[in-house]
This record gives C-alpha cells, structure tokens and sequence, in this order.
C-alpha cells in the first residue's frame, strides 16, 4: 500500500478519534473553565489580563491595555504559570510573553 494513502488513512483515524475525544470531554472542560473562573478570574481586570495572555504581547503591553501595573501582571502570570494554565512562549533570546494553555 503506498505510503500517501497509509497517511491519509491514520490522519482520517485520528481526526475521528479526536473529535470523539472532544466530545466526550465537553462536560469536564466546561467544568474546569468554570473552575478557573471562580478560582483565577475574579475580578475584569484579571479576566481580560487571561485574554490577553495569547503569546502576542509582553506583561508590559498586557499592563498597559488593561490599566494596571506591569507587577499586578507579572503577579498575575506567576500564579497562572504555577496553576499551569499559563506558558511563556520565547519570542527571542531575551524576550519571553505569556500564552494561555487553555
């Protein structure tokens, strides 16, 4: 059997078994976002902060969009990075912006 249709066969599988994944899942990560809600975003700031968080922008244009000090960010980031929700995604050797997982 020629390898082209070998891959095409396994990439059909997969895209059936994750989409059968996804719906499974939809309860428990209607949950879980739900979870970090009540848990992390508590105020509007710090939900549109978790917006914003995409791997686009630095703490410092987070900050300034949302009209707090880049500290109650990088704070903000430090305590989403433990929980794992949040990783930082390189940008260059220096610099390193925040993106949500979820």
């Amino acid at each position: 059997m020629d390898s082209m249709i070998v891959n095409e066969k396994i990439l059909y599988e997969l895209t059936s078994i994750r989409k059968m994944l996804t719906i499974l899942a939809q309860e428990k990560f209607d949950q879980f976002n739900e979870s970090i809600k009540k848990k992390f975003l508590t105020t509007e700031q710090r939900e549109q902060m978790y917006n914003l968080f995409d791997g686009t922008k630095s703490l410092k244009d987070i900050s300034e969009d949302v009209k707090v000090s880049s500290e109650a960010v990088r704070l903000f980031a430090v305590s989403l990075e433990k929980a794992g929700l949040i990783e930082y995604i390189s940008i260059n050797a220096k610099t390193k912006y925040p993106k949500r997982i979820f």
